[in-house]
């Protein structure tokens, strides 16, 4: 999925009046794309608690550690 996202992105910003007229757009699916990668990593590993401060997404981590 997030591969997908990420080649969406791509192929959105190669064009130039897309990149500027979506750009905000453009942001949130990229916020998607890293909220995946940290989900699956949580449901992946053998400790989740212990994962939170390595989130680099700080939205995500700030809310998994509340």
């Amino acid at each position: 999925m997030r591969t997908d996202m990420e080649a969406l992105g791509v192929a959105l910003c190669s064009d130039d009046e897309i990149m500027h007229r979506c750009m905000t757009q453009l942001q949130h699916l990229d916020e998607m794309g890293q909220r995946c990668h940290w989900l699956a990593e949580l449901l992946r590993s053998d400790n989740p608690e212990a994962m939170i401060p390595d989130i680099s997404l700080q939205a995500l981590g700030e809310r998994l550690a509340d």
